[in-house]
């Protein structure tokens, strides 16, 4: 009897065990994001200041590119070196890239320093382009690997010095050489790493656009390494994996705003769903997480029940604007912010109050508030975008809008601090000029800190997906409770306009009306896939399963065994990261 018991107990820890190292998701379902064709030829560039922001900013989204054979560059600006020499983090990031499925060829290290600061309270974004930084190691020159030496030394032989001129050149060259088609970078997140080099690459993109007779126009994400990613909440161990949530207030530099940066607004966020492989219900089991691992000094593993979700967010900017290839002219105030890329400036990003600027803001004597865009031949308007300035205690109340001086229309009152206002109207033919004014306001920073003008009033988009989804969560293999007796769907499109079906692929046990699934009392899983009509090449497929109780206790108590396999582990690597430092 004993050895009975011993031999069922032997079982049941065998069986956690397993569960705990090869709990991922399963069954037929997949989504077509990356499989057009049209990606076979076309580059995917991540510019990343950090080795591990890689992973925190789009690690799923990369393993994605990768398995579907999508050439994917991995840009590090820095060595992150604050604490020792960077070689160990060089190598932990190619590792991570090598596990990733990246060659080593495709990891690019542009060997500038971490931290930038010129000095405890002048980050070298807001000093002179031409001065240079001593590092923390006071180095000031850029390295990398022996066998892997940094960008510049690869193309030219030679180091540069830590200046942020140097590095917005790297950083613009490396964009020229490979012209990604789509490019995914760090947003202004709370590290002040993160700031400068969203900044930079803003400003990199500006001197390209502004390039006379430009021709390229990468399709751009941006998205937060820390909030929702680094920073975000807790919610790995659900039955089903959760949707990336809004940071917390205490998490954001300011909780005005919904983000660290004022311009976006949460519901115009793009989320993209993750690969098969990447989806699990336990940590040790997940690829992330073991991805993450090869990050080994930063412990990073630590966050990651904040990082794996059921998608990764981004914000998209538009490259396509007419206004970077026109002409300005302007009553008063500085035109340079208006097609300078960027949606807000700073002046101090060390501070820990946000300050805001970058505006273009006319003269308290100025009576026309005007500005003219002017193009070097005539276009056609469908759309004009325009971001205000960040100050909340000024409003654009009524603007107008002018056609080659003729066709003149008022709009308004506009959104505020620092968020946009698109507006949509008749293509308007033949324009040579457009003129907006400022007719009413409040405050005496009332102003645009870009302006974007389009043709079309819908962007083209490379990334056209469409995405199922319950309770707002993106869903894969789909978990209910016995005593479920019907679910909503609802579908999440991305660059498609055109009608989708939702139909089931099985037929056992349910019924699939409209959006709503009504399960039979012998329901077990229902396969259920969605298509774009006239093209079924573009879709989404889902597996819901209903799990009894003793299956779904079973799952929570693997879950809880492997939250404390987990949290020994990081234990373990703080404890000996530390011992190795101090050694």
């Amino acid at each position: 009897m004993y050895l009975v018991i011993i031999c069922i107990f032997l079982l049941i820890i065998t069986a956690i065990i397993y569960k705990i190292y090869f709990f991922t998701f399963e069954g037929d379902f997949g989504n077509s994001i990356f499989s057009e064709s049209e990606w076979r030829d076309k580059n995917v560039m991540i510019i990343v200041p950090h080795q591990d922001d890689e992973i925190n900013l789009a690690g799923a989204t990369i393993k994605n590119l990768i398995d579907h054979k999508i050439n994917v560059i991995i840009v590090f600006v820095t060595n992150s070196d604050t604490i020792d020499f960077g070689e160990t983090r060089l190598k932990e990031g190619l590792a991570a890239a090598s596990f990733l499925g990246l060659p080593e060829e495709n990891i690019i290290f542009l060997g500038y320093c971490n931290g930038f600061r010129i000095t405890p309270d002048l980050h070298f974004y807001n000093a002179d382009e031409n001065i240079i930084v001593h590092s923390a190691k006071n180095l000031t020159e850029t390295y990398g690997l022996i066998n892997k030496p940094e960008y510049c030394y690869q193309t030219t032989g030679n180091h540069k010095k830590y200046t942020k001129k140097n590095l917005r050149t790297d950083l613009k060259q490396v964009i020229l050489q490979y012209k990604p088609a789509l490019i995914f970078s760090v947003d202004y997140d709370r590290h002040p790493d993160h700031k400068a080099v969203s900044l930079l690459f803003e400003e990199c993109m500006s001197e390209i656009l502004h390039t006379p007779q430009n021709s390229y126009f990468p399709e751009i994400y941006k998205g937060f390494c820390y909030n929702g990613s680094y920073l975000g909440k807790k919610d790995f161990y659900k039955i089903n994996l959760q949707e990336t949530m809004p940071a917390e207030k205490n998490m954001l530099n300011d909780p005005y705003y919904e983000t660290d940066w004022p311009p976006y607004n949460w519901s115009e966020r793009v989320r993209l769903p993750v690969p098969k492989v990447t989806l699990s219900r336990t940590l040790n089991s997940n690829f992330i997480y073991k991805a993450l691992r090869k990050h080994f000094t930063q412990g990073i593993i630590h966050n990651a029940k904040r990082i794996i979700n059921s998608d990764q967010l981004f914000w998209k900017r538009s490259t396509t604007s007419l206004t970077y290839q026109a002409s300005i002219t302007g009553s008063s105030g500085n035109l340079n912010f208006l097609t300078d890329f960027k949606l807000c400036d700073c002046p101090n990003i060390l501070s820990s109050t946000p300050i805001f600027s970058g505006a273009w803001i006319p003269a308290g004597s100025d009576t026309q508030k005007k500005i003219t865009f002017y193009f070097d031949a005539p276009k056609t308007i469908s759309k004009i975008i325009l971001y205000s300035t960040t100050d909340r205690n000024s409003n654009i109340n009524k603007i107008s809008i002018s056609f080659n001086n003729t066709h003149i229309k008022y709009f308004g009152p506009l959104n505020n601090y620092g968020k946009a206002t698109a507006i949509s109207f008749d293509p308007q033919y033949e324009i040579s000029e457009i003129s907006i004014s400022l007719i009413d306001i409040s405050g005496n920073k009332a102003g645009f800190s870009e302006i974007e003008i389009f043709s079309d009033k819908n962007e083209q988009t490379l990334l056209k997906f469409i995405k199922i989804m319950v309770s707002n969560n993106f869903a894969y293999d789909y978990w209910i409770p016995t005593n479920c007796s019907e679910l909503l769907l609802d579908l999440y499109k991305y660059g498609i306009n055109e009608k989708t079906s939702l139909f089931p692929v099985n037929n056992v046990e349910y019924i699939l009306s409209g959006n709503k699934i009504s399960f039979g009392s012998n329901f077990k899983q229902a396969i259920i896939r969605a298509e774009v009509i006239n093209n079924p090449l573009i879709y989404d497929q889902i597996v819901i399963t209903k799990k009894s109780f003793p299956i779904i206790f079973f799952t929570k108590s693997v879950q809880i065994i492997d939250m404390i396999f987990h949290r020994c582990e990081h234990i373990l690597k703080s404890k000996y990261i530390k011992y190795f430092k101090i050694k």
